[in-house]
C-alpha cells in the first residue's frame, strides 16, 4: 500500500499501459465491476468530500448501503475497514488498501482459525494462504466478506477457550464486530452460505473440546449482541433505502431453487492456470453459453471433489468406531476398565468432522439436486445461487482436513492406496471439467489440465494422510498463490483515469461546479471517466430507482426500472416519451430527450456529456476534447 499499488484493471482505459503504471499482469475485462464501477465511484466520492448521499445513476443513493457505492463519513464507515485508505489517504492510496485489505484479513481470520483447530502454526499458516488464494477470490473478490467472518469466528472460538474472564471479553467483542463487518456487506449468497459452514463448525467444536455451556453462551451473547446493535442500528438509520433496495423485483425480491449449479464449474479451480490466457476469453465464443460462461461464474474454490468424498467416509468410519468403542466402555463399566475410559475421553474431533462434512454434503445437495422449495425456506438457502457456493464449499473442505489432521487414529481408508486413486480421480474430473465447460479446448493441453488435478488432489490427499501435514499445507500454499497471482495485473497509482483526456477536461471545465450531476449520452467507459474527473453521472449505474422520478419518466415500464439496472442513455428528439429497452439481464438503454421535463425537474443536471455532437435547446456548448476519440461536453440550462 505504501508504494501505491494494486491489483485494479483500470489500465484498460489507456493505451500506454505500461507508461501509466501497469507494473506487470494482463487488465481484466471481466472485472469491469471494479474499474467501471467501483472505482470511478470511489474516486468520485473522495474528490467531492466523500458525500453521504450521491447521484449515481437516476436516484441520488444512500452510499453506505448502494452496490457500488463510495465511501462516506457517515459512522458505518468504521465497520467498512476497506475504504479506511479512501478516507485517511486519498483516492489512489486508498484504492491500494481497498485492494489488499480484504486479503489481508482473510489471511488472519483463517490463520487465527486454522491455528485453533490444529494447534499447528506453519500448517496453519499454509492452509491460510492456500483458502484464502483460490480462483474465486481472485476473479469474484469476495475476500472482505470471508475474512471477516474467518476472523470473528476465529475470535469467538477463542474466547470460549482462554481462561481468563478480561480476555474471553475482549475476544467476544472482537468477534462481534468483526461480526458487524460481515454483517454490512450485504451479500446474502455469500454470508447465507458461509454462517453455515461456521456454525456448525461451532456446535462441532464445543461439543468435541466440551466447553462448558455456560462459557458459550455468555461469551456468544456478548458477540451477537456487538453484531446485532451494530446492524440494528445502522438498519434504523437507513431503513428507508433498505427498504427501496427489498422492494426491487431484482436483487430485493430474488429467491432460487436448488439444484441448478454446475458440477464442471466447481470442480474447475485447477484450470485457473489456463482460464487466465487466451482460453479462457474464449468461454461461450463458440456458441456453448453454458450455465456460467464467464471467467467469474467458471471459477472456484479449491475442492478436490474425489479426495473430499474420500474424507467425508473417513468419517464415517470414525463415526462407526467412536460409537463402538463407546458401547464397549458401558458394557465394561468405566470404574472396572478406568483406561478405556480415558481412552475414550480423549476422543477423535468426531463432531466437528461430522457437522462440517455434513455441512459439505448440504451444499452440494443444493447445487445439484432439485430440492422442494419448502427445504429452502427453512434453511435460508433460497437466498443463495448454487452457482455462488463454491466459496463456502471450499472453506469447508479446508476446515475438513485441516482437522483431520488431528484425528489419532486415523481409518484405514485414509491409507495411500485410497489417496491415490482419489488423487488419480480428481485429475480425471478435472480433465472431464475442462471438456464440459464452453472454451476452445483447443487452446489448453489436456495431459497439463490432468497434471493440475493431479497435484491438486495429491496435496489434499497428503494432509489427509497426516505425512507431514505441514509441509502439505505450505506446497499447496505455493500452488494456490502461483495460480491466484496470474489473475489479476499490478497497477501503481490513478494515471490510466488521471491522465485521460476526458478527465482532465471535465476536472478543468466543471471542477468547480456546485452542482456535479452530468447526463452521458455515451457508453460505460465514459460514464466511468466523468465519474473519475470527480462528477457524478446520472447515466449509467442504478443501484435501486427513485420511484417518483422513474414512475414519472417511464411509467408503463416499472418491471425493467424496478431493478439494479446499468442505463446507456441514448438522446431522443425533443419531445419524445422516454423509454427503456433490455439489452441484456440489468444492461439497458434509456432512450430519452436531453431536455426532458422529468430530467429537468427531478435530477436538474448541470453537465452533460456526449459521444457525438447533440442539438437539443437546453444544452450550451462548451468544449469539445482532443485526442483519439472526441467527447462534447455541454452545458446544461433547463430554465
Amino acid at each position: 500500500m505504501g508504494f501505491d499499488v494494486s491489483g485494479s484493471s483500470i489500465a484498460v482505459f489507456s493505451s500506454q499501459q505500461k507508461t501509466d503504471g501497469l507494473i506487470a499482469g494482463t487488465p481484466r475485462g471481466i472485472r469491469s465491476d471494479e474499474f467501471l464501477l467501483q472505482t470511478p465511484n470511489a474516486i468520485s466520492s473522495v474528490e467531492q468530500g466523500l458525500p453521504d448521499n450521491a447521484w449515481i445513476g437516476l436516484n441520488n443513493v444512500d452510499q453506505s448501503v448502494a452496490a457500488g457505492g463510495g465511501p462516506t463519513l457517515d459512522w458505518a464507515t468504521l465497520f467498512t475497514p476497506q475504504d479506511w485508505g479512501y478516507v485517511l489517504l486519498g483516492a489512489s492510496r486508498g484504492l491500494a488498501v481497498y485492494w489488499w485489505w480484504p486479503f489481508a484479513i482473510c489471511l488472519w481470520g483463517y490463520f487465527g482459525l486454522l491455528g485453533i483447530l490444529t494447534r499447528r502454526p506453519l500448517l496453519a499458516a499454509g492452509l491460510a494462504v492456500a483458502a484464502t488464494f483460490t480462483p474465486y477470490t481472485g476473479w469474484w473478490l469476495p475476500s472482505f466478506t470471508v475474512g471477516h467472518a474467518m476472523f470473528a469466528a476465529a475470535a469467538v472460538l477463542g474466547a470460549w477457550m482462554v481462561r481468563r474472564t478480561r480476555w474471553a471479553i475482549a475476544l467476544a467483542v472482537v468477534g462481534g464486530l468483526s461480526g458487524a463487518v460481515f454483517a454490512l456487506a450485504l451479500y446474502p449468497p455469500w454470508q447465507v452460505s458461509l454462517a453455515l459452514v461456521i456454525a456448525a463448525l461451532g456446535i462441532g467444536f464445543m461439543l468435541d473440546k466440551r466447553i462448558p455451556w455456560r462459557r458459550v453462551a455468555w461469551t456468544t451473547g456478548i458477540a451477537v449482541s456487538v453484531t446485532a446493535g451494530v446492524a440494528l442500528v445502522w438498519m434504523l438509520q437507513h431503513i428507508q433505502t433498505i427498504q427501496a433496495v427489498a422492494s426491487t423485483y431484482y436483487p430485493g425480491q430474488r429467491k432460487t431453487v436448488a439444484g441448478t449449479g454446475s458440477l464442471e464449474t466447481l470442480l474447475s479451480a485447477p484450470l485457473n492456470f489456463w482460464m487466465v490466457g487466451d482460453a479462457g476469453t474464449s468461454l461461450g465464443a463458440d456458441g456453448r453459453v453454458g450455465p456460467y460462461a464467464n471467467l467469474s461464474e467458471s471459477s472456484s474454490s479449491w475442492f478436490p471433489l474425489p479426495v473430499i468424498a474420500l474424507g467425508i467416509a473417513g468419517v464415517v468410519v470414525i463415526i462407526v468406531r467412536t460409537l463402538r468403542q463407546r458401547r464397549a466402555v458401558r458394557g465394561l463399566g468405566s470404574k472396572s476398565n478406568p483406561s478405556n475410559s480415558s481412552e475414550v475421553s480423549q476422543r477423535e474431533p468426531v463432531w466437528m468432522l461430522s457437522l462440517v462434512s455434513a455441512a459439505i454434503l448440504l451444499l452440494m445437495a443444493w447445487t445439484l439436486l432439485p430440492l422442494p422449495d419448502w427445504f429452502g425456506s427453512v434453511t435460508q438457502l433460497n437466498r443463495v445461487q448454487p452457482s455462488r457456493t463454491s466459496l463456502a464449499l471450499g472453506f469447508a473442505a479446508i476446515v475438513l482436513v485441516a482437522v483431520a489432521t488431528t484425528v489419532r487414529r486415523r481409518p484405514q481408508i485414509w491409507g495411500w492406496p485410497y489417496l491415490l486413486a482419489a488423487s488419480v480421480l480428481t485429475a480425471v474430473i478435472t480433465v472431464w471439467a475442462a471438456e464440459r465447460l464452453p472454451w476452445d479446448t483447443n487452446l489448453v493441453s489436456m495431459k497439463l489440465v490432468a497434471v493440475s488435478g493431479l497435484v491438486l488432489g495429491v496435496l489434499f490427499a497428503l494432509l489427509l494422510s497426516a505425512k507431514k501435514p505441514a509441509v502439505a499445507g505450505v506446497l499447496l500454499a505455493i500452488y494456490a498463490f502461483v495460480s491466484w497471482a496470474q489473475i489479476n495485473p499490478l497497477q501503481q497509482g490513478l494515471a490510466p483515469l488521471t491522465n485521460n483526456a476526458l478527465v482532465q477536461e471535465l476536472r478543468t471545465v466543471a471542477g468547480a461546479s456546485d452542482n456535479p450531476r452530468t447526463m452521458v449520452f455515451g457508453d460505460f467507459f465514459t460514464v466511468a471517466k466523468v465519474r473519475a474527473a470527480g462528477l457524478q453521472s446520472v447515466s449509467g449505474q442504478t443501484a435501486y430507482p427513485d420511484v417518483k422520478l422513474m414512475t414519472a419518466l417511464v411509467p408503463e415500464q416499472e418491471k425493467l426500472w424496478n431493478n439494479y439496472a446499468q442505463y446507456q442513455w441514448i438522446p431522443a428528439a425533443a419531445g419524445t416519451p422516454a423509454v427503456i429497452t433490455r439489452v441484456n439481464g440489468s444492461g439497458m438503454t434509456l432512450t430519452v430527450d436531453p431536455c426532458d421535463a422529468v430530467i429537468a425537474e427531478r435530477v436538474r443536471p448541470a453537465w452533460a456529456v456526449s459521444e457525438t455532437p447533440l442539438d437539443a435547446t437546453c444544452l450550451v456548448p462548451v468544449t469539445v476534447t482532443g485526442g483519439e476519440k472526441k467527447f462534447y461536453i455541454y452545458a446544461v440550462s433547463m430554465r
